[in-house]
Order: structure tokens, then sequence, then C-alpha cells
């Protein structure tokens, strides 16, 4: 078929690949250039209608359009005036280096010797027609087992690896005489070692200043280590320190950056070396000042939340200065699991994990966005509408993160998914480990290729009915308000935006979770734990509750560490009893006005009906009435499809009560409350009160609108 019959390139490339799964503007398929048993490319176009291709097992743009017995040319509207390589939002452009560079001059510009680099088996290669040069990286055995090019002397994009290999030390064939000398510096790039190399001296070196693994720490056992902080990467030594406490920093003197320069200026490299080693410092002495700068920082920026008493009312005002109107819950809710992200987990113990279900345009994205203007930029990453593999090749770290997945669609699904069930055991284990096959370019050889991120990580996301069995036991499912009082209450709060504008964002309440992120993990003890057990457990939905128990009790040790004198039993009593029963307020609602209406002697209760009744719209009904259809609590009459519901009333509804009342728990000793085991006392932060009957304090609302007070307490049930 010529290129005629297609409208546009991302057709002509469609045309091509079978099996094409779509998700909103991106489409996943099996990858051509490799043996893909998971789909891992992922297929998009631009603006401008140039084809967007990312395989995330590694394959390069050139080997998939090749596999697809296209050229990269079939891949543009216009070839004549576009660049030869598509540009992917969000991962790195894929664009060859206009002059390239070749081994003598990369060795003229760094003063070396070609000799000494050729006898490193580096060597000057073409790629599309543009020189780099090859680097063999050898393992302490001193087989190749993975190359790197070096693609020019400078710009964004300076080095590439070999399709299928993963980032490794360089000169780890050299161990045997590092292990003889007893001590190892090491450098950022293979250039500072081939510098240190031709003096003698035991070097390795790191493939990039963000790049650690903490296996790579057993090669350094028995050895001094010193590593040259080059002044643009001083985070590199906080990722090293955790896993070699004896590390020793030596920073770059002014003027030198790295051993390179020190060498073309014509330094004595060796006596500069020995002089710097006996003036390096331990690092961890240099972490705990730079702790201690920004332990300060943060309690000056948090000063206001660390003095108030009333903590949460702060995070409130700053969700009503956002403009969100409506029901204060959802996002008080969201803020109170995004904090579970810090807690220790002991075996068993769950994070927070929440669902927003809700009609399209019902404000869930909103909520969420509002939330996280209160966390540091630490705290959280976000994976908007894409392939659902994003996550486990995303190089980002997830310890005490927030996980928001803009769209529950985008997360890997299927019960036998491997992706799948990586991110289940995540959410549940606070660990992902991922394997997946790639194959060697020069070999042909298949190897796996091992992903791993730990947690713990609080997923977040949004979907507009409940996930599926596997996915959604794991996560709270929060309905957000859609009648007519919450619409009309978001529309005053848009209105009031628009005449008055946002208020401006405080640096309070990030930099107070940045403050209790610093300690993280925060180890919380509920010495009622088992008073609140054996009342949760005489519920008739008992059997339905063990899956829940974890993150009611990682609700309450967030409230502790947020150092809340009050933990607001009607804040969470909703959203539990809906995920324990499946029955939330609104569908209660729902089936309590059909039973009105079959009381009143209407002849057929449609879907419409009940949406009239409740002043609601029709599509927010009809997501209601479905849930409780599926629990049974209704039943459709009308059998025919396509036809309006006939709806009469089913099973009766489980009982209410999951959580028990505070009065059920009295018998506890008034001496035991939660307590963060670990909470810097001049951080401000301190249990909260033990449970006591009728304890009714409600100051931490004061100032607040009359609606927030009414939402943020329950005067019969405020837990202590």
């Amino acid at each position: 078929m010529s290129s005629s019959n297609y409208n546009t390139p991302l057709e002509k490339v469609l045309s091509k690949i079978q099996k094409v799964k779509k998700t909103g503007g991106v489409y996943t398929a099996r990858c051509p250039a490799h043996q893909d048993k998971n789909p891992s490319l992922s297929i998009s176009a631009s603006s401008n209608g140039t084809v967007l291709l990312k395989c995330f097992a590694g394959c390069r743009v050139e080997d998939i359009v090749a596999a697809l017995g296209l050229e990269m040319r079939d891949l543009f509207p216009d070839t004549k005036e576009v660049s030869l390589y598509p540009l992917v939002k969000g991962f790195t452009p894929l664009r060859p280096c206009s002059e390239g560079i070749s081994l003598e001059k990369l060795a003229e510009t760094k003063g070396l010797r070609v000799l000494q680099l050729k006898s490193l088996g580096c060597s000057t290669i073409h790629r599309n027609d543009v020189p780099a040069v090859r680097i063999p990286y050898a393992d302490q055995y001193g087989e190749i087992v993975a190359v790197r090019f070096r693609l020019s002397l400078d710009g964004e994009r300076r080095f590439t690896w070999r399709r299928g290999d993963h980032p490794l030390l360089y000169g780890l064939g050299r161990l045997k005489e590092i292990r003889t000398a007893g001590w190892v510096l090491l450098v950022e790039g293979e250039s500072d070692c081939w510098t240190g190399w031709a003096y003698q001296l035991p070097l390795l070196g790191l493939p990039g200043k963000t790049i650690w693994h903490k296996e790579w720490a057993s090669y350094f056992e028995g050895l001094e280590v010193y590593l040259w902080q080059e002044p643009d990467a001083p985070d590199l030594t906080e990722r090293i320190t955790p896993d070699i406490p004896n590390l020793r920093i030596i920073e770059a003197p002014e003027g030198i950056k790295d051993i390179s320069e020190a060498h073309l200026q014509d330094l004595d490299v060796v006596k500069l070396i020995e002089d710097l080693r006996a003036k390096a410092r331990p690092a961890a002495e240099i972490l705990r000042e730079r702790e201690a700068v920004n332990l300060t920082d943060l309690r000056r920026r948090a000063a206001d939340v660390l003095n108030s008493k009333k903590p949460l009312a702060l995070v409130v005002r700053a969700i009503r200065g956002q403009g969100y109107g409506g029901n204060i819950r959802p996002p008080l809710l969201i803020y109170l699991a995004a904090t579970s992200r810090l807690l220790a987990m002991r075996p068993g113990a769950m994070p927070v994990h929440v669902a927003l279900i809700g009609q399209p345009g019902a404000g869930k994205n909103y909520a969420i966005s509002i939330v996280l203007l209160s966390l540091p930029e630490e705290g959280y990453h976000i994976i908007d509408a894409g392939s659902p593999r994003v996550l486990i090749y995303d190089d980002v770290a997830l310890r005490h993160r927030v996980l928001v997945f803009g769209e529950a669609d985008s997360l890997p699904a299927g019960e036998d998914n491997p992706a799948a069930s990586a991110v289940r055991n995540l959410l549940q284990d606070h660990h992902l480990h991922y394997d997946v096959t790639v194959r060697d370019p020069e070999t042909g050889n298949f190897t796996v290729h091992k992903v791993r991120k730990e947690g713990p990580t609080v997923l977040i996301t949004t979907a507009t009915r409940r996930l599926g069995a596997q996915l959604d036991s794991r996560l709270f499912s929060l309905e957000v308000p859609d009648d007519q009082s919450q619409i009309r209450s978001a529309l005053q709060g848009q209105a009031m935006l628009e005449l008055h504008g946002t208020e401006e964002s405080s640096e309070a309440l990030p930099a107070y979770q940045a403050l209790l992120q610093v300690s993280a993990p925060w180890d919380v003890v509920v010495p009622f734990a088992e008073e609140l057990a054996e009342a949760i457990g005489r519920s008739p939905a008992a059997s339905r509750i063990l899956r829940d128990y974890a993150r009611l009790l990682s609700l309450i040790k967030a409230v502790a560490v947020l150092n809340h004198r009050c933990r607001i039993y009607g804040l969470v009593r909703d959203v539990y009893r809906a995920s324990v029963t499946g029955a939330s307020n609104a569908v209660r609602q729902a089936i309590q006005t059909v039973v009105e209406l079959k009381a009143r002697g209407c002849e057929r209760i449609t879907i419409t009906v009940v949406a009239a009744e409740l002043s609601i719209s029709k599509m927010a009904a009809s997501g209601r009435i479905r849930t409780a259809l599926r629990g049974g609590w209704l039943v459709n009459g009308e059998y025919r499809k396509g036809y309006p519901f006939d709806l009469d009333i089913g099973e009766p509804l489980p009982d209410e009560e999951g959580l028990p009342k505070p009065s059920a728990l009295t018998p506890v000793n008034q001496e035991h409350f939660p307590i963060p085991r670990n909470i810097p006392s001049e951080q401000g932060c301190k249990g909260v009160k033990p449970l006591t009957n009728g304890y009714k304090d409600t100051s931490f609302i004061e100032d607040l609108p009359p609606d927030d007070g009414e939402n943020l307490t329950d005067l019969r049930e405020v837990v202590i």
C-alpha cells in the first residue's frame, strides 16, 4: 500500500502493528524490535503529526522503525523540514550530535595519548554516519558486559548505552590492583579514570553524577573509599553514604572541577590527590552539617504550623484559599493518606491508598492538585495518562512518596499481568520487583533486566467506577460528592476565584511535610489496636473488614504524626464504611429513595426518576444505582437491553457499623495513646491525647466556616 493511502504518519505506523491498545491519545503494543511478551511500546503523535515511539525496554527508534519495515522519514508529515528523530515529551531527545567526536579528538581534548585509550578497548565508531567513541565496560573478571558511547564533548546528550545494557562502575577489572593499594577514589566519568590511571592511581568511575546502586557497595569492603565531590553534584554524597558508611569526601578545589582539569593545568596530580586525601572529611559529618542547616531552614519556614494548636485548620484554610468549594472531606482524606507515606511499615501494615470515584467533571483531579500544593516536591511523583509501564521503567525513587496516577486506566491492568502484579506488590508489600527480557544487539542473546524499587509508596488515582477486584482490595474508594449542593458550592468557589483570585500559597505546610519527611520512617504505636480490632470484629461485616484494618491503623498513625489534638472520627467514617460494606452514603441515599418511591406507589422507578428525586444528574444517579445493583441491594426488573430500568428493592443493606464508636474503646488505659517514637521534641510534635469517654474538644475548628467545622467534627463521635 502506498503512503498516499494513509491520512497521517500515525495511521501508517499503526497499520504495521498488531494488537494495539489505545489509552487516551497513546497507543501501546508489543515492540517488534525485541521478544516482547508484555506490551512495552508506546506510540503517539505530536501536535504537528510526527509519530512518537518509545520502547520501555530500551530499543532504539531506528531498530523499531526497521522492524516495522519502514524508514525514519515515514514518522514525519513533511520529511524536508523535520529533524531526524521525533522528540518525546518527558524523555531524552533521540537526536544525534551534529559533529560527533572521534577517539583522537577526545584524547587531544583530555591531554591523553590515543594508544592509552586504545589499550583500554576504546575506539571510534559511526552511529548514523556520525563519529562516536565506543567505551567497553568490564566486570570484576575482565569480561566485557556493557558498552557506553560518547557522542560529543558537551551538550545535553553526551552519552548513551548500548541497547539492553545497564550502568555499572567503570574499571572493575582493576579491583585486584585497587585492593593491593588499600584505598580507592571514586570519580565521575571515564575520562577522569583514564587520567588517574595514567598516574597509577587506584580509581573507579561512576557512570553519571546521579547514578548509584547500593549493590555496588560490596566492591569496596575492606577499602578506604574517597569520593571526588564535583561542585555540580552535591547530592551524590547523599546517595552513596548510606551504603558506604566510611566514605570520605574530597571537595573539588576552587578552579579544579575534576582530575582531568588538574592534569590539563599541568599540576602534580599525584601530590594533589595525596594532599586532598589528607584533608578529606567523613561523608557522615558533612551530611550532618547539611541536615542541620536544612532542618533549621525547614523549621523557620514551617513555624506557622509548628506553633499552631490546630494544624488541620491550616490545611482547610489552604484548600479553601485555592478555591475548593463543597465538601471538604475528599481533599482532607487525601492529605491524611499522603501523610501515611511517612510511616514505618511493619509486616502486614499498609499505607492508605485512595481511588477517588466520581463522574467526569466532579472535581477529582482538582481535589488532588489542591492537596499537592501542601506537599514538598520530593514528597510526590505524578504520572499522567500514558503507557501502563511508565511506573516500572521510570527511574524516579518511590520511597516515602505519593504516586499520583492521573487516570486509573493508565495503571497496569489484568489479574495475571506481571506489571499489574508488580504494582500490587508495591502497594501491599512496599517494594516493586519486575523482570523483563531484553535482547543483546551484538550477541543476539537475551538477558534479564531486573527493575527494583523500594517503598512504602502511597497510590492516589481517579476513576469513574470501582477498580478491578485485586487492585480495589488494596485501596480506599472515596466517592466525590456530585449532588446539587456540592455543585452549587463548587460554583461559588469558582466564582470567588474569578472575583478575588487565589490566596498566595503558604510555604509553611509543604515545609512542615518536608520536615516530617526528613525523619521518615515514623514508627508509631497504637496501644488500643487490640481493643479496636475486637470492637470492629463484632461488626456483621467483619469478614470484609480484615483488608481495611491495617489501613485504618495507618490513618490513626498519620494523624498522630501530624500532631492533631483530635482525630476526627467523622472524617474517616464514611470512606471506611463504604470500603467495608461497599455502600457509601451516596449509594445508601439512592437505595433509600427507591424504598420511599415504592412506598408512595410509584409504578416504574427508573434512573431518571431517582435522579429527579435526589436533584442530581442522571449520570451521577446511574453510577449509584449500578453500584447498588452489583451489591444486590436493588434489582432491575427490566431484562430487555436498551430499555429503562425498572428498579425494585433487593437484599437488605449491610449494617452501617464497621468503625466502632470511641465509647467502645474506653477500657483502654487513659495513659495509652498513639505515640510517634522518633519525633524530635524540638519539632513540636507530641503524642495525641488518650481516648476519654465524652471528650469533646472542638477548639481546633474555631475560626473556620460553619460548614467546614461541621464536616471536621461530629459532636457525638470525636476520637481524641
